[in-house]
């Protein structure tokens, strides 16, 4: 009695190994399987946003530099391709050059995003804009201690015209009314 039990112990967590490695092979196979088409396929994403320099043209460099005058943000991370895709969910399709920063602060949202839109894109950047900005208003409603954040967010503007796009959040360390240079922005460099 005691072999059989040993013996049915025995059979069951060979089983169950046999199980586990049937599944853990199946998963690294679909793993490797799925890694080799997404590795082309991300130069294409990144690529989908088509851009003159690094990630924007001169246009869009002076544009931004003119609202980071206004809005100055601590501790800037560099929008990339990736965050034109999966942040702010723009199709890259509909994006032809870009150019912004965001804080990289824990609890402050300062943002300056200029686009150039693809043709007859301007609208529904700004409703996807739109979006990202309630998106961000909820995230920062979560937390009591991200205040300031959660109240420039709400107080965002987004601003746009046939071929350009403009996105921005006052940071923290803004005090002062970020209309006037949106404005001025859009007069000077959206014909």
């Amino acid at each position: 009695m005691m072999k059989r039990n040993i013996f049915a112990l025995a059979l069951a967590l060979t089983l169950c190994a046999a199980l586990l490695a049937g599944c853990g092979g199946a998963s690294s196979a679909s793993s490797a399987s799925s890694a080799a088409p997404a590795s082309p396929a991300a130069p294409e994403a990144a690529s989908g946003a088509r851009t003159g320099e690094e990630n924007g043209g001169a246009s869009l460099d002076a544009a931004v530099s003119r609202l980071l005058e206004a809005n100055p943000i601590s501790n800037q991370f560099e929008i990339a391709a990736m965050n034109i895709e999966y942040d702010f969910m723009l199709s890259p399709d509909d994006v032809v050059a870009y150019k912004g920063v965001k804080s990289n602060d824990n609890g402050d949202a300062g943002l300056v995003l200029v686009i150039q839109p693809a043709a007859g894109k301007a609208e529904a950047i700004c409703q996807t804009l739109q979006t990202y900005k309630e998106d961000q208003v909820a995230f920062y409603g979560n937390y009591a201690e991200f205040g300031q954040a959660q109240a420039n967010v709400e107080n965002a503007i987004i601003s746009g015209r046939d071929n350009l796009v403009v996105m921005v959040i006052a940071s923290n360390e803004c005090t002062g009314d970020l209309a006037p240079a949106v404005d001025d922005v859009m007069n000077e460099y959206a014909q």
